[in-house]
């Protein structure tokens, strides 16, 4: 019989085997773990989301859990502060005067999972296993009343139940929806009907066994869910002010912080040790340069633990600009001196304004410096394309003459405007605007060298680089110049979500988010050094911002709900060292 077979008759896959393998060689003799079924899809109330879950045996234990962000994320389940990362305490319709539920947590691969049996244990009539999915189905609920109050800071929902239960979180910038597992009577749900004259802050939707609520949102505003027992309640307060200060010990020397600075929501990850870690830029999708995607699908498909959103590209071509350097080789060159972070697998970081330059030299001598490598920069002049753009290149400039280079000599000159071969061992040039001198020196069968150099010239060394801009914060001291690396104006004065690395006295590494402060606005460039100075960070750099701002831990997007956040181009990926 063929092992795929005999899995299958066990309720594992190949996978799970494969990946439970892989935890029982990684795994200390403290952490006697064992994983037994895994899978990436929960189906509740008929309705199947997108979430990580294991089943695993701890010392005569079975544990079910599901990834600690997407409970807090998808289930409105509150993570409370914690110091030890296999535990984690939980609140979920305790009482007033109660105790969190302490729930263990572990390791499985690139996420955390907390274990939800004690609520399934409570919320669920039954749990059954399909192939990679787990399907819960809940005990029979009931609604009983809805309420509503309006307050300094907004309004406030409160859905009374006659027993705890799970419910489902979605939330778009304007709308948020409740899913609920109870049943609402006919005289509750017409009180808040689609029918309500004047624009409903939300409307009741029932559903058979379930109810769905639809909540107008105002600008900036999230959800703020709390449980509360005796009665049970679900409290849905729609709030600016939505963050709540917390600090998870995530993992061994990874720390998950959020709260207020400076009047503005701040999400971070600090990472002790970097030499625990390892750091690559990721991109999306694998070795081809165009494209875009949420962090979130990026962070899955290159298996990491942790990511934040990287340097700028252009949303129209969905191409690069700024500079990518993996394992020694340059993907993508950096523009215009802008600020950029380099690193190597030893934990060693420097933060500078980056310069990469190139130049073509002919066998008689003339040289052409290159306008940019691999970037969707596509100003006047020569620029260079290699096959880690991709296997084509397509012109993105009228009357463009592309050269093709192979075995270090031209081969041929054409202004075709479709889609050109990029020789697997070579290269293109392409010349765009008026140069004659370039088009007539770059011959067919003409020999040339090229010549590379970087500056500052203690970059060469690290095998790593992602560049972005502007640098903010360089020994200690603010060394903001935004004009100096060519941002607009717009951009400067601009009031936005923001992204930033930094790194503290000791080392540690800070993934950094800015959002809103209440009234609705993210800071301007030259707040950030002194948000990011209370953090402890001593050196700085400013990641693309706005709707890229992403900060992703363990499968879920940790500063924002997952669908206000952009698509992105690249961003840099963090994993523990096995």
């Amino acid at each position: 019989m063929k092992w795929d077979k005999v899995l299958a008759r066990l309720g594992l896959s190949l996978a799970t085997l494969l990946s439970c393998i892989l935890f029982a060689t990684i795994t200390t003799a403290e952490q006697s773990s064992a994983c037994s079924r895994e899978g990436e899809a929960i189906t509740i109330n008929g309705e199947t989301l997108s979430i990580s879950w294991r089943e695993w045996q701890s010392n005569g234990e079975t544990h079910l859990g599901i990834t600690d962000a997407a409970a807090q994320q998808r289930f409105g389940l509150e993570l409370l502060s914690n110091k030890e990362p296999h535990q984690q305490p939980v609140w979920w319709f305790r009482s007033d005067q109660g105790s969190a539920y302490a729930l263990s947590a572990q390791h499985f691969g690139a996420n955390r999972y907390v274990d939800l049996k004690p609520i399934f244990n409570e919320s669920a009539e039954e749990i059954r296993f399909s192939a990679n999915r787990l399907e819960i189905t809940p005990h029979t609920s009931q609604l009983q009343n809805i309420r509503t109050g309006k307050h300094p800071w907004g309004d406030r929902i409160v859905v009374d139940l006659d027993r705890p239960i799970l419910s489902q979180f979605k939330q778009t910038r304007q709308q948020a929806t409740v899913m609920l597992s109870a049943k609402t009577p006919p005289s509750v749900a017409d009180k808040f009907s689609s029918q309500q004259e004047n624009a409903p802050l939300f409307t009741v939707k029932p559903q058979g066994e379930t109810t769905k609520l639809e909540i107008n949102l105002p600008t900036a505003s999230q959800l703020d869910i709390h449980t509360l027992a005796n009665p049970t309640r679900l409290v849905i307060d729609i709030r600016s002010d939505w963050l709540k200060p917390r600090e998870i010990r995530w993992g061994q020397g990874v720390t998950w912080k959020q709260d207020y600075q400076s009047g503005f929501a701040v999400s971070w990850l600090e990472l002790e040790s970097p030499q625990n870690f390892n750091l690559t830029p990721i991109w999306n999708p694998g070795k081809q340069l165009e494209g875009i995607a949420r962090l979130s699908e990026m962070g899955k498909r290159n298996e990491v633990s942790m990511a934040i959103n990287g340097g700028f590209f252009s949303r129209d071509t969905q191409q690069p600009l700024g500079g990518i350097k993996q394992d020694g080789q340059w993907y993508s060159s950096p523009i215009l001196n802008r600020g950029a972070i380099a690193w190597d697998n030893q934990g060693n970081f420097i933060m500078d304004r980056l310069q990469y330059r190139e130049t073509v030299v002919t066998d008689n001598g003339e040289t052409f410096s290159l306008q940019a490598l691999n970037s969707g920069y596509a100003q006047s002049g020569v620029a260079r394309y290699t096959p880690k753009w991709g296997s084509y290149y397509t012109p993105v400039r009228e009357e463009e003459t592309v050269v093709v280079v192979d075995d270090q000599q031209v081969q041929r000159l054409t202004s075709d405007q479709q889609q050109i071969p990029i020789p697997s061992d070579g290269y293109l040039l392409a010349i765009r605007g008026h140069h004659p001198q370039a088009i007539a020196a770059l011959n067919k069968g003409t020999p040339l060298e090229l010549q590379k150099q970087t500056i500052p010239s203690n970059f060469e060394s690290y095998p790593y680089t992602l560049a972005a801009g502007p640098l903010l914060i360089k020994e200690g001291q603010v060394v903001l110049d935004a004009q100096r690396e060519a941002f607009s104006d717009n951009f400067i004065q601009q009031k936005a979500h923001r992204s930033a690395i930094a790194l503290t006295e000791d080392e540690t590494i800070l993934l950094v988010t800015i959002g809103n402060n209440q009234q609705g606005q993210g800071p301007t460039l030259a707040q950030m050094p002194s948000i990011l100075r209370q953090l402890g960070a001593i050196h700085a750099l400013n990641l693309d911002g706005g709707s890229s701002t992403s900060l992703y831990l363990g499968g879920e997007l940790i500063n924002r709900p997952t669908a206000t956040a952009g698509r992105v181009h690249n961003g840099l990926g963090i994993s523990f060292k096995r």
